[in-house]
């Protein structure tokens, strides 16, 4: 199929006049954290085991229902069975623990978190079989036609959880597989204008080494390029938005002369596409592990938690 200039007048005006260029706010002002989630693309997140990346990407996703009713598939073996995952976002919802106990979220906010986690997030349980990334999506697509929803994103996490599905043309080489597979998960979503989120793990790194603002040698493995992905370049190279969440040792020393806290994250932005989408960097995050949710500094030193008031969102357009 090809396509004149004149053929597309109505998304020329659109990028003409910066309308529908960015996706849809996660909860923070553009200024702050500029980044967004486009339908009909993809996201890639690699990170070392213990990042973060898979907790982040679930307050996302909360995030995104909040502000903008939408409803996502998550596929996340490594996080537990579907009743663990559930139980995660409830805590993420409310902000305190499902589990009974000292500050366990009250009888009535366990009904709430339930029937909002509910309405928005459907959970394809870890199986004895073996999944697909093809098995996967047409799950997908049965998941809408029998539940008659809307799904707007889909996550893999980790992507060494689906089984391999390799052709004769792959040479039984993995960058020629993975290039194909990941051309089908950017092809999906443009098809069926999904977001669909892959999350992945990074190679073996050296340790390096420094001295925190103590004067305390440190050893710790430095922030992962895109290269660093399991699997090579070709994550960089097939991937629209790619995300590296990394958790600095805490007392190493930041730009402005200030040790790195426990609770740190350092969010990079490694690629951005469609271009607009969001803006790449390295932005600064905490995580407050009695609310299980994210914040950010402003430039008084307040926390920002997330804006998920749909009434007064931190509009990205």
């Amino acid at each position: 199929m090809y396509k004149k200039l004149t053929d597309l007048n109505a998304e020329m005006f659109s990028i003409r006049h910066e309308k529908d260029v960015r996706g849809k706010s996660i909860g923070w002002d553009w200024n702050m954290l500029p980044i967004t989630i486009k339908e009909g693309t993809t996201t890639y997140i690699g990170a070392a085991p213990a990042s973060g990346k898979t907790e982040l990407w679930f307050e996302i996703l909360i995030n995104l229902s909040c502000l903008h009713g939408w409803n996502h598939v998550i596929f996340s073996p490594e996080t537990g069975n579907s009743a663990e995952i559930f139980s995660e976002l409830c805590y993420k919802f409310i902000g305190k623990p499902y589990v009974q106990g000292q500050n366990s979220m009250t009888n009535g906010e366990q009904v709430s978190a339930e029937m909002f986690i509910n309405q928005h997030f459907i959970v394809i349980d870890p199986i004895d079989e073996d999944l697909t990334i093809t098995k996967f999506y047409d799950m997908v697509d049965e998941i809408e036609r029998k539940e008659q929803i809307t799904i707007h994103t889909t996550t893999i996490d980790p992507w060494n959880e689906l089984t391999e599905e390799f052709i004769s043309s792959d040479l039984g080489r993995e960058d020629k597989y993975l290039s194909r597979i990941l051309g089908q998960a950017r092809k999906n979503a443009r098809k069926t204008n999904r977001h669909n989120c892959i999350i992945n793990h990074v190679r073996d790194q050296p340790m390096v080494t420094a001295m925190s603002i103590a004067g305390t040698e440190l050893r710790y493995f430095p922030i992962p390029t895109a290269r660093d992905f399991a699997g090579g370049q070709v994550w960089f190279r097939k991937g629209l938005s790619v995300l590296i969440p990394w958790r600095p040792p805490y007392g190493l020393p930041n730009e402005d002369g200030s040790g790195a806290e426990k609770n740190e994250v350092h969010l990079k932005v490694a690629k951005s596409k469609p271009k607009g989408v969001s803006k790449n960097g390295i932005y600064k995050l905490f995580l407050d592990v009695d609310k299980y949710q994210y914040y950010m500094l402003d430039y008084r030193g307040n926390r920002v938690y997330a804006n998920r008031n749909p009434t007064n969102k931190q509009t990205s357009i």
